[in-house]
């Protein structure tokens, strides 16, 4: 009896087996989608583009009263104070020849645009009786004046419905121009409303708060002030 080998066994049990199932496959090669795939997979979408921060705007002050070359360039480049600034130098005439036409042509702009100043040199105009076409436009610039922020427009205004010049007699309305720009810190309306109260012109009398006015006039540095809210001169309140 032959001795049985139980290596040779297994060798040729393995060998069956691998014949039986054949040669491994060969590793298949990648095709063009899966490397696209690869591709897309890979890439990294593109960062987009970082704007550049925007420049701050230029300070630009106000032209001099007498730079004729500054207030030109900057009321063509729509700097409308310097309009005003230019339109002052047509009207005075010493820096360049005088021209009334251009110089309202300037105010008239300046003060369409929202101009306080412009409103208040074409008003000025009308009360000094240089414009006479419409006189009832004094009052309205210094009313657009006024709301545009200028303390001398509204004090204006009142003493034109106080004294009905132009407009009709309305002390109610003076009177609240006047404590508009008292409240402000304006001397010279804070008088005019204190001789309203002690007249009761426009208000309800009220001495007592005349004399607050016009202590509040004194101390904001107007003389006349003082004087009316002490006569005798003797008792001063501190200046502000």
């Amino acid at each position: 009896m032959r001795p049985f080998h139980h290596g040779a066994a297994f060798w040729t049990l393995g060998t069956l087996a691998l014949a039986a199932c054949g040669p491994a496959p060969a590793p298949k090669a990648p095709s063009s989608e899966d490397l696209a795939t690869e591709d897309m997979g890979e890439m990294q979408p593109a960062a987009a583009p970082v704007a550049p921060a925007p420049e701050p705007p230029k300070l630009r002050l106000p032209c001099a009263e007498n730079d004729l070359v500054g207030c030109t360039n900057g009321c063509n480049d729509a700097v409308v104070e310097d309009c005003v600034t230019l339109g002052a130098m047509y009207l005075r005439g010493d820096v360049v020849r005088t021209d009334p036409t251009r110089a309202v042509d300037l105010f008239r702009g300046a003060c369409t645009s929202g101009s306080a100043r412009g409103c208040m040199k074409l008003g000025d105009l009308y009360h000094d009786g240089t414009l006479k076409d419409d006189p009832t436009e004094e009052v309205t610039l210094y009313r657009k004046a006024c709301d545009a922020g200028a303390n001398r427009g509204c004090l204006a205004a009142g003493k034109a419905y106080l004294e009905g010049r132009v407009v009709g007699v309305d002390p109610v309305f003076a009177a609240t121009l006047f404590t508009r720009v008292c409240e402000r810190g304006n001397a010279e309306a804070c008088l005019e409303l204190g001789r309203l109260y002690n007249r009761g012109h426009g208000v309800r009398k009220d001495p007592a708060r005349a004399t607050t006015l016009f202590t509040k006039a004194c101390q904001l540095g107007l003389d006349e002030g003082c004087l009316t809210a002490d006569p005798s001169g003797e008792v001063a309140p501190p200046r502000q």
